[in-house]
């Protein structure tokens, strides 16, 4: 297992996080599964490393976090979405388990940084992950409605392998080639600053439409 100091270093990889909540009375069955999950997990490509269940909140409900990490966002999906995983976590749900999953935000900035040949600052990288990321988001909500048959978790889990799939394969490599140079810190400091004002022109007028949809369409 890759130590997390070199990982942070290398910034070559996409995290994925667990959010997992059981019964006290589970607890021995939830650490065989992940064992058993870390054992699959292993042999798909683009695996890099997946932390021990950490307990974050104790209580009637035991509350537990994991971070998985791939290469790249596609090769996570595909273990997210295959069927030996869910197969392995059928019988923990069936007993009451629940866990939903979040995208590293930060894990996005690889794939921003691998477009541009000079390093660009953070807040910048940050900036155009949530112009792709918030529309992206919105309109999942705004569109798909929960089916009555699936359960709250596995619908977010649905929502999140959506959004990373939308934005990790399309929209945020689409945005760095468009806001290259202004990444890049390129051209003169009235078209540096005319990029900057059309990003958050963009976000202003995306949340003004957002916040313009009849609230029974949410």
């Amino acid at each position: 297992m890759a130590s997390s100091s070199s990982l942070s270093a290398s910034n070559e990889y996409f995290e994925y996080r667990f959010i997992h909540k059981i019964n006290p009375l589970d607890y021995d069955n939830f650490l065989k599964s992940q064992e058993k999950l870390r054992a699959k997990v292993k042999n798909y490509q683009g695996y890099i490393s997946e932390d021990l269940p950490l307990l974050v909140e104790e209580g009637e409900t035991l509350v537990f976090e994991t971070i998985l990490r791939f290469d790249t966002p596609e090769n996570c999906i595909r273990w997210i979405d295959s069927k030996e995983r869910r197969e392995l976590l059928y019988a923990l749900e069936n007993k009451g388990y629940q866990f939903q999953g979040k995208a590293n935000f930060e894990s996005y900035n690889q794939w921003i940084k691998q477009s541009v040949s000079n390093p660009s600052p953070l807040w910048k990288i940050n900036l155009l992950v949530l112009l792709v990321l918030y529309p992206t988001v919105m309109l999942f909500n705004l569109l798909l409605k929960k089916p009555s048959f699936l359960d709250f978790p596995t619908w977010m889990l649905f929502g999140n392998f959506c959004s990373v799939a939308i934005t990790g394969w399309f929209a945020v490599p689409w945005v760095s080639r468009l806001y290259h140079q202004w990444l890049e810190g390129k051209g003169t400091k009235k078209e540096q600053l005319l990029a900057l004002i059309s990003i958050f022109f963009t976000l202003f007028i995306v949340l003004q439409i957002f916040r313009h949809i009849p609230l029974r369409f949410w």
